[in-house]
Formats: C-alpha cells, structure tokens, sequence
C-alpha cells in the first residue's frame, strides 16, 4: 500500500511484499479463521475455580451468580446483582458443592453419550469488495485522462489504466465462495472430554452447549441437601435434537410392557443395536 492504495504489477494485481509468499490468500483466511475460533475469551475470568462461572443464574433477576468463598465456609455462588447496580427482589444463593455436583450429573446423564465432534470454520471468498475497490480506482483514474502534456506522461497513464482493466477483468472471472464448516466426528463422547477435563475446560464444556442453571431463594432453616425445586437446568443451542433423541430414547427403554408410547415421541427403535452404542440398556440411563 502506497497512501492508502495498492501497488499494482503491469497486470494490475497487488504488488505483495514478497515474492516467495510462505502461504496462500485462503490459507492465511483458514489459518487466521482457526486460531480466532481457540482463542481466549478474555472476558471470561481464568483465574477461578468456580465451575459454574456463566452458567448459573439467579431465578428472580437472571443476573450471574458468583462463587463467594471466605476462610472457614463453604464456597457458596450468590446474586451479585449489588456489584450491577441492580435491585434484585429474591436474591438467591446456593451450597457451591450441591450444585456443582448436580449439574455434573445432569450434564452427563443429558449428554454424556453424545459424540463430540472437531469443527473447522473455513472462511469463504467474495471478490465484489477488491472488484469495488479496483473498479473506484480506475473510474478516478479515467478522471485524468487527456491532461497529460508529453507522450511518455500519456503512456504511463494509458499503461496504468490497462492495468486496472486488466486486474478488473480478472475479478469478474472469479466466483464466489461461501464459508465452509467442517465437522468431523472425534470417536469421542462428552462423558470421555468431561471425565480428562479439568474444572477450566468443564467449564467451557457448559458454556459452549449452551448450559444454563436458573436457582430460587431459598427458605429459611436451610436444607442438608440442594432443594431440587430450586433449581432448573436447561441446555439449549446445537446439542437439542441430540438431547430430545436420547431423552426419548431413555423413554422407550423404560416403558413398560405393553404400554403406549408418550404423545410426542419420535425414536424409532428400527435397530436396537444402536441403543447399547449409546450407552444406554439395562441397569440405568448412561
């Protein structure tokens, strides 16, 4: 680039800095598109323990709740909707170890014989924004046609504007190229990530699934146990048919002999071999 525009070769194209370019356009693109999708979110704190970190909600104001942890106490998450600014009505907190292992649980039996899967976002090509740009350049360019006093003036002007023409004329030939996902199965399940997993990657395991627990406040006198009427979790996004298939699968599994299938259900048991894969026969639910 030269004052804001490219340094084009006798065809037009964009001089580059080098002549031995270690990769190609759409290789820097894939490359470029792999390492945005690892990168860390630095919004989201590293230096916490805190499994539920973005996953658990107070009920009554839908606001995060945060790990608290004071010298001889048990680690307890609470509404933080103080440190907001808000006025949260039904503040709520919640036994930092009951809901950690309850939603550990919940997670492995909704999803834990699901296959993981490793995605690729490939980015895809669209030559309108150079063939724009290229185009503007050369109707600026035809602005100066005829003012030039000498021969050789007249030259370089007509050698420049052959060029642009040129280069336009190539990105007319060009096609568009949508982004590619590739999505390719790891032979793994969320049961065998979660189990090697440390409480950083557990934690984004969650996140990424789209997991959400909502917590009610609770009533006084406290509970030796987590209250399951406090507590709602969900898991939304990608993962749904997933978790609709293998619920309705538990379903029909567990029906007794003879009885109806619930209204609703769509598994097909065409081959009940599949259901051992999953995990899931006799003796439990996975």
């Amino acid at each position: 680039m030269h004052r804001g525009k490219p340094v084009r070769d006798a065809e037009g194209a964009p001089i580059m800095q080098t002549e031995t370019p270690i990769m190609t356009r759409e290789e820097f693109d894939r490359i470029g598109a792999l390492l945005d999708s690892r990168s860390i979110n630095n919004g989201d704190r590293q230096d916490t323990d805190a499994l539920l970190l973005r996953v658990i909600h107070c009920d009554a104001c839908a606001g995060r709740m945060y790990l608290n942890k004071q010298a001889g106490k048990t680690p307890t998450y609470k509404c933080n909707s103080h440190a907001r600014g808000d006025l949260c009505e039904l503040p709520a907190s919640v036994r930092g170890d009951w809901v950690d292992d309850f939603v550990s649980a919940e997670f492995l039996r909704l999803v834990g014989p699901v296959p993981t899967k490793h995605v690729v976002e490939v980015p895809g090509y669209d030559p309108k924004p150079e063939l724009d740009a290229t185009v503007a350049e050369f109707r600026e360019h035809q602005q100066q046609k005829g003012r030039q006093k000498s021969r050789h003036a007249a030259a370089e002007w007509q050698a420049r504007a052959d060029a642009l023409d040129n280069r336009i004329a190539d990105l007319e030939t060009r096609e568009k190229r949508e982004p590619q996902r590739i999505v390719t199965p790891t032979g793994r399940t969320y049961a065998d990530e979660w189990a090697e997993a440390d409480t950083g990657a557990r934690r984004a395991m969650l996140v990424d699934v789209g997991a959400r627990l909502e917590v009610k406040r609770g009533v006084r006198g406290g509970w030796r146990k987590l209250d399951m009427r406090r507590v709602k979790f969900t898991i939304t996004g990608e993962l749904d048919p997933a978790v609709e298939e293998l619920a309705g699968l538990r379903d029909v599994l567990t029906m007794p002999v003879g009885a109806a299938p619930a209204s609703g259900t769509s598994v097909r048991l065409a081959e009940p071999v599949k259901a051992a894969a999953w995990g899931i026969g006799e003796g439990g639910d996975g």
